[in-house]
């Protein structure tokens, strides 16, 4: 890399614009499109091959970052022009370096101009940040504010990884949440990633945001992430970056292929839902009776016999209409991690669950409730809780709670 830098500087390659640009897809499976590409940055000196970070390192360090980015979007926008000429639906994903973003040129509309100058519509360009490096935060809101109001659609890149600040998500109200590569790759392997993953989904869903998955080589994350939420991707799996567009009948085979794998796909899980409730749902309605034929004393024997039962329940107990617990917390040792003692005790008899998730629902006169998915602080395992609503032998309302393994 030090010979590289030597053999040619960086301001050479700015004077002669030895730029080229390269296209990565954007697609949206449900949708079965292509949205648009993202235009990144090749070095062209001759006989060179540097990496863009490495040419990026080398402006910042020579104080000539601007003036690379600025080249960079020109050419992107060169490159562009003809393909939005035959294709006027499709959005070019601009990257603008954090770094280079301060007072004048959050002001500046030379990227408006050259938009325009080259007949491109704002509506079609995603400006890509990674806010991360952007030092001045006002100067950063400044020109997401002035870019939005003409027209352009904003994008955080590289989010969830690094120093990533998630308090300015609010601030900037991103159009597109990118969802860095460090997430998503393996996800389909990984529950606690997963999780991750969904959180940034939902709350992208809740803020009017689009969720892109970058870096997707396989296509079991793929088809995990769109069960979760995820429509459009960027990767590896829909082709390498390329200096030509993609052949439309490569990408819309593609896209065929993983929407029936997912039609597929989810109707298989769906299926196994259901039957995974089903057999749920008669395990704690199953319970409930034999509790109805019993009142108050001996309920803690009761749920020890049901757990020596049923090995995938990992925790039972009983409450009163109040949402006041009758019963104490009888857990299956098996599935009680030591180590998770400090952060995780079972409630006692007399403990308030008023105010839990499966205790409303009943309180407003469901009979029953089952939670979503979520990582038990009992046992690091992932579960469900069921709650359901009996009467036991002197006609006390009562309430049968049950945690569940939940392995989908």
């Amino acid at each position: 890399m030090e010979n590289t830098a030597e053999a040619v500087t960086i301001q050479e390659i700015i004077e002669r614009e030895w730029i080229g640009t390269a296209f990565h897809s954007l697609v949206s499976i449900k949708r079965k499109a292509l949205l648009g590409v993202e235009a990144l940055s090749r070095c062209t000196a001759p006989g060179e091959d540097i990496p863009p970070q490495e040419l990026f390192r080398m402006a910042h360090e020579a104080g000539c970052l601007l003036e690379l980015d600025r080249l960079c979007r020109r050419k992107a926008l060169e490159a562009f022009a003809p393909i939005h000429a035959k294709n006027k639906d499709l959005i070019l994903s601009l990257n603008v370096d954090g770094h280079a973003i301060d007072a004048d040129v959050a002001r500046s509309t030379l990227l408006l101009h050259k938009v325009k100058e080259y007949g491109i519509s704002p509506n079609n360009v995603l400006i890509e940040i990674v806010e991360s490096r952007a030092r001045d935060t006002g100067a950063l809101a400044d020109f997401v504010g002035n870019y939005r109001k003409n027209g352009f659609l904003i994008a955080l890149d590289d989010v969830g990884v690094g120093h990533s600040n998630l308090d300015r998500i609010p601030l900037l109200k991103p159009d597109v949440l990118k969802l860095d590569r460090s997430l998503v790759s393996g996800v389909d392997g990984h529950m606690t990633r997963l999780e991750v993953v969904k959180s940034f989904v939902q709350m992208a869903s809740r803020l009017g945001s689009l969720a892109l998955a970058e870096g997707v080589e396989r296509q079991e994350d793929i088809l995990r992430l769109l069960e979760i939420g995820v429509d459009v991707f960027q990767g590896y799996y829909f082709g390498r970056p390329a200096r030509n567009m993609p052949p439309a009948e490569n990408i819309a085979e593609r896209i065929e292929y993983l929407a029936q794998k997912f039609r597929t796909h989810a109707t298989e899980r769906f299926a196994a839902q259901k039957a995974l409730y089903a057999r749920h749902d008669a395990l704690v309605l199953g319970m409930c009776e034999r509790l109805a034929h019993q009142g108050p004393t001996g309920l803690d024997q009761t749920l020890t016999e049901f757990i020596d039962e049923n090995g995938q329940i990992e925790c039972l107990y009983v409450l009163n209409a109040k949402g006041v617990q009758l019963s104490g917390t009888v857990c299956n040792p098996a599935k009680l991690r030591k180590r998770k003692r400090f952060i995780y005790e079972p409630a006692r008899v007399g403990a308030d669950h008023s105010l839990k998730e499966y205790y409303l629902p009943l309180r407003a006169g469901l009979p029953k409730f089952t939670t979503q998915p979520y990582i038990s602080l009992a046992s690091g395992n992932r579960c469900i809780t069921i709650s359901a609503a009996y009467k036991d032998r002197d006609n006390r309302s009562c309430i049968l709670c049950a945690d569940i393994d939940y392995q989908d």
